[in-house]
């Protein structure tokens, strides 16, 4: 899961863990309504645990989420840039870590050794490959 997955996990677990004991405190519960916040409020965590793990595993928005914290914490991903003319020609490759941005006219990105590249593929084609 990400940073962001856990923060809100912890939270609404202690939301959850929170209400099912003031629950149970508001209606002068005894030792077993104490007992059956507690167990409800357990499955419900576990559940919510469950849910996201899944979503986080299992789901191409939840890979690409936890794909960028990683890229993020990382400084970057292991890529190559190849960079190609409208015939088809090799003009440039890269090779190293780092992370792209991109809009309509052009790829961006800063190697490692600090450089900024900023290639405009209009005129033509920019391969962007993970290692």
């Amino acid at each position: 899961m990400t940073v962001g997955g856990w923060t809100l996990f912890v939270v609404v677990a202690v939301c959850i863990f929170g209400s099912a004991m003031m629950i149970a405190i508001y209606n002068d519960a005894k030792i077993v309504g104490f007992i059956t916040a507690f167990v409800i409020s357990a499955v419900l965590i576990i559940g919510l645990f469950a849910l996201m793990h899944w979503y986080f595993n299992s789901t191409a928005s939840g890979k690409r989420a936890f794909k960028t914290q990683e890229s993020n914490f990382g400084d970057g991903v292991e890529r190559i840039v190849r960079v190609y003319d409208m015939e088809g020609d090799l003009i440039e490759s890269y090779d190293g870590k780092f992370d792209i941005t991109y809009d309509d006219d052009r790829v961006l990105f800063d190697d490692e050794k600090g450089k900024r590249h900023i290639i405009y593929y209009p005129t033509g084609t920019v391969l962007i490959d993970e290692k």
